[in-house]
């Protein structure tokens, strides 16, 4: 099984925004892979957030399927937005990338 949280957390480490750091991660069997979105794009949102349901929707995920990552997010940090995570928790930029990157690949959405 791929960690993907291991490799979201070490391409945000080694330099890239989280939005590109979780769709580099998630994007090893995306075949439908085109861009990461812009970190705080669609109203605010999580780099992370964003490319997370990106990739969901890329691979043939459902609304639902983003719901279903929305909740597990949420419930781990109570936002999607990134001013207020980052009023939340901030500095945990990291963080966010690695449990995105885990959640999907805990759905079941991405082929092993």
């Amino acid at each position: 099984m791929i960690d993907y949280e291991t490799i979201a957390r070490n391409n945000h480490r080694s330099g890239m925004n989280c939005a590109m750091a979780v769709y580099d991660a998630l994007g090893t069997n995306n075949t439908g892979k085109t861009s990461a979105p812009s970190p705080r794009g669609n109203g605010g949102y999580c780099g992370a957030v964003l490319a997370a349901e990106q990739t969901i929707r890329e691979m043939g995920g459902t609304d639902a399927d983003i719901k279903e990552f929305e909740r597990r997010f949420i419930a781990s940090y109570g936002h999607l937005k990134c001013a207020d995570l980052r009023g939340f928790m901030s500095g945990k930029c990291n963080d966010y990338v690695g449990s995105a990157a885990a959640i999907v690949g805990q759905m079941g959405i991405l082929p092993d």
